[in-house]
């Protein structure tokens, strides 16, 4: 059990950064950076080598980089079922959020890497065991549908963002599917807010400045909707999210998880992670102790796909935050 409430715990406090990141999102959305989208070869652009004959260091602008021994990191997961899975995937869950946490130890500090379910990437394709089999261009999210069980999937998703990063390394997971969204929302007696969309087509009562008490799947309904809005892509509905989060921060303010059995308990049900009670334990009470140096996000631009939105980031600004924040200069001797 305090497994678990770590879990919940570590995942209530990290969600209201991850919503966070929203901001800064959309205003990377409005970059219009034409980016290339041909050029596939990560190893070696843009004054980039990204691993010399030990494997373990690179070279960027005539300076050498190594990992920093100092960090630790863990992934979080929000994961989604989708309702037109392609039949080359084992399953229809995909990740609806992600968030990287990057702790630091030597500084006592973390920072949180938000990355946009819509990032296009190359996904690791796999078998049922989870053995790798290809690759395939896609939107991120995609990275859960491979797998036969929970852990394997999210080991396919630590994997695809592994390879985003350029071969950073992921030490932990942390996942949480959004049926649980509607157990918490309730659990506190439902959340109170002024509407920032008009969904009356998925709800008569979802009238755009409406302030309404959110019960049961309402919560979710409203967090994850998109499809009718202008915007379609995840940057306006992360505005929402973001609203969505703070309210609800505010009534698990009070909300003693350790006396609510029963909501524990059904929380359980949605939960996953491969860190055991003493890890999960130390994250939140880093998180707690720590300083947080904010929510940083990839630069990019959002397009409309043939079918879905598309986001592409901009690889040198990319490769510029993965040195800053996963790496340290190293001093060559002459």
């Amino acid at each position: 059990m305090r497994n678990r409430r770590s879990v919940v715990k570590i995942f209530l406090i990290l969600a209201c950064f991850i919503i966070g990141a929203a901001l800064l999102v959309a205003v990377f959305g409005l970059i219009e950076n034409k980016l290339d989208k041909a050029d596939d070869d990560k190893s070696s652009q843009d004054g980039y080598t990204w691993t010399d004959q030990s494997g373990d260091r690179l070279y960027y602008e005539s300076a050498w980089y190594a990992p920093n021994e100092s960090i630790e990191t863990v992934l979080v997961l929000g994961i989604d079922k989708s309702e037109d899975a392609s039949e080359n995937r084992q399953n229809s869950e995909q990740v609806d959020f992600l968030a990287l946490v990057v702790f630091n130890k030597e500084e006592k500090s973390y920072r949180i890497l938000h990355l946009n379910r819509d990032t296009i990437t190359d996904i690791p394709q796999t078998d049922a065991f989870g053995e790798v089999y290809g690759y395939e261009k896609g939107q991120l999210a995609l990275s859960h549908t491979y797998g036969n069980d929970d852990k394997v999937r999210c080991r396919n998703t630590v994997n695809t963002v592994e390879k985003l990063l350029y071969g950073i390394n992921i030490d932990h997971y942390v996942s949480m599917t959004m049926d649980a969204v509607a157990i918490l929302n309730d659990s506190v007696g439902g959340v109170t807010l002024s509407l920032m969309d008009d969904f009356t087509d998925l709800d008569e009562t979802f009238v755009q400045g409406a302030l309404v008490t959110l019960r049961g799947d309402q919560a979710l309904t409203y967090v994850r909707a998109r499809a009718s809005q202008e915007d379609s892509s995840n940057l306006h509905r992360m505005e929402r999210q973001k609203q969505y989060i703070s309210a609800l921060i505010d009534k698990l303010n009070g909300f003693d998880l350790d006396k609510n059995t029963e909501t524990m308990m059904e929380v359980n049900k949605y939960l996953v992670s491969d860190s055991t009670a003493d890890q999960l334990s130390k994250w939140v009470e880093r998180i707690e102790g720590y300083e947080n140096k904010g929510t940083f996000s990839l630069e990019g631009e959002a397009i409309k796909g043939t079918q879905y939105m598309e986001y592409y980031i901009n690889e040198q600004a990319a490769k510029e935050l993965v040195i800053e924040m996963f790496y340290s200069t190293l001093e060559m001797e002459s």
